[in-house]
């Protein structure tokens, strides 16, 4: 169990697609990632904790009362309460396969925050190698990071948006 937990910020998006800091990625293989905490709905008085927070009850670990919620159950989750120290909740170790999906999310969403004058003042052909190697995924990769098609193409439009984005920036 990593008692860290993921920084959910680039798969945030509400029903409109938006989300302040958001870049609304498909979760993908991280959806199914298992996460423990104190309360996953809300239906407590007290804020969720993972499993090792000190404001947690007087023991540690894993107990029966938590739940075990999905990631994507846990960001579906409304009421979900989190405490500012733990962040509310801990996953289970994480496949080599969603750390590699994890981490090219990132790279994504990062390139995602960035505005055309970053692309401008720092040149454009850093950020068009980056896009071009999150762009590029083999029929394996779309295999093992995305449960359908759809979540490959949502992958896909938000690298066609940044590279015509990065085009225009380069071209003024």
């Amino acid at each position: 169990m990593a008692m860290e937990q993921l920084d959910l910020e680039p798969f945030a998006s509400d029903a409109d697609g938006n989300w302040p800091g958001g870049s609304g990625l498909p979760l993908g293989v991280l959806a199914s990632v298992q996460a423990y905490t104190t309360d996953a709905a809300g239906r407590y008085q007290s804020r969720a904790h993972s499993p090792g927070c000190a404001h947690r009850r007087p023991y540690g670990g894993v107990d029966r009362q938590d739940d075990m919620v999905t990631i994507e159950e846990l960001l579906g989750n409304e009421k979900f309460d989190p405490c500012s120290k733990c962040g509310g909740y801990a996953v289970r170790r994480i496949s080599d396969a969603q750390v590699a999906y994890y981490r090219a999310a990132h790279r994504l969403h990062n390139l995602v925050q960035l505005s055309s004058s970053d692309y401008r003042r720092s040149g454009s052909w850093k950020y068009a190698r980056t896009l071009d190697e999150l762009s590029d995924l083999d029929t394996r990769m779309q295999e093992a990071w995305f449960s359908c098609r759809g979540q490959a193409r949502q992958w896909r439009r938000i690298t066609d948006r940044l590279r015509a984005e990065l085009h225009g920036a380069a071209s003024t």
